[in-house]
């Protein structure tokens, strides 16, 4: 049975890794190569957003193969982070920062999610820039359907919005993909950002919606198996909760690090109330 249920993670597994490469890849081609074919960046610096995409992916599999020999989650989840930062961040510091941070969390047995830590960290790091060499350069004002078909301003992997709704849909057929989390998760911060952009007469409404780090964190980051709970009714507590705390951090912190910062908050939250719950499990633990 165990068997059974060991390929069967592996399988989704591999899924996850699948979905990841698309959306490096589009990144990669709207961040890096596109500029390349028109000449306005050299190769190496066209290769940037992919080597730095791919930083997490190379760490993880280091730190799985030194501690367990052989592949586990540290690969996806080094995948996820690198797959977020901003353009400016140097390959080796990713590396470096991503493998010595999932390396203490496995050695140590640490249930908080590496996720939302080290990826706020390390956009920190890079001075949350999150323009790449050409935008840097030269002030682009992206408009709603710019937005939507995938040239909003974003970590590596994370600037088309219809790629990351094609990767929700393949990962709702998968049985253990958690599909309530995102839905109700983006639900809520959408109807939040609704009724304080109506309150505010704010005319970028269509913009806010459109926010592709909160649309990232809420179908990668805050279903992933090992970090949220695993009952049906915690699960929507805890997407209502992070909803609020996304839309928060995102209006009041900063539009892209704040969908990060109010995902950590909501781990946060769930892991003290398991600790003070003492008997009830509300976590995933696989």
């Amino acid at each position: 049975m165990s068997n059974h249920y060991d390929k069967k993670i592996k399988f989704d597994n591999l899924i996850w890794l699948f979905l990841l490469l698309l959306l490096a890849c589009f990144g990669f081609y709207k961040n890096g190569l596109s500029y390349y074919f028109s000449k306005q960046l050299s190769l190496i610096e066209a290769l940037k957003p992919l080597m730095l995409a791919l930083s997490g992916l190379i760490s993880g599999i280091l730190v799985d193969l030194i501690l367990y020999h052989k592949l586990e989650k540290n690969y996806l989840l080094g995948f996820l982070i690198s797959i977020v930062l901003p353009y400016n961040l140097s390959f080796l510091i990713s590396s470096i920062v991503i493998f010595i941070i999932l390396f203490i969390f496995n050695k140590f047995k640490i249930t908080i999610s590496p996720l939302f830590i080290t990826s706020i960290f390390l956009m920190y790091l890079g001075h949350a820039n999150f323009y790449n060499a050409i935008e840097s350069k030269i002030p682009i004002f992206y408009q709603t359907l710019d937005v939507f078909l995938g040239k909003s301003v974003g970590g590596v992997g994370i600037t088309s919005i219809i790629l990351m709704f094609i990767c929700l849909i393949i990962l709702c057929t998968r049985f253990y993909y958690k599909k309530e989390i995102p839905f109700i998760t983006i639900g809520t911060y959408s109807l939040l950002t609704l009724i304080y952009s109506l309150s505010k007469a704010d005319s970028n409404l269509f913009l806010n919606l459109l926010n592709s780090s909160v649309i990232f964190v809420s179908i990668f980051y805050m279903p992933f198996n090992n970090y949220s709970p695993i009952k049906y009714n915690y699960q929507i507590i805890y997407a209502i909760i992070g909803g609020i705390l996304i839309f928060i951090g995102t209006y009041f912190i900063n539009n892209i690090t704040g969908a990060f910062i109010g995902g950590f908050l909501t781990n946060i939250l769930f892991y003290l109330i398991e600790i003070l719950s003492k008997n009830k499990k509300f976590i995933e633990n696989v």
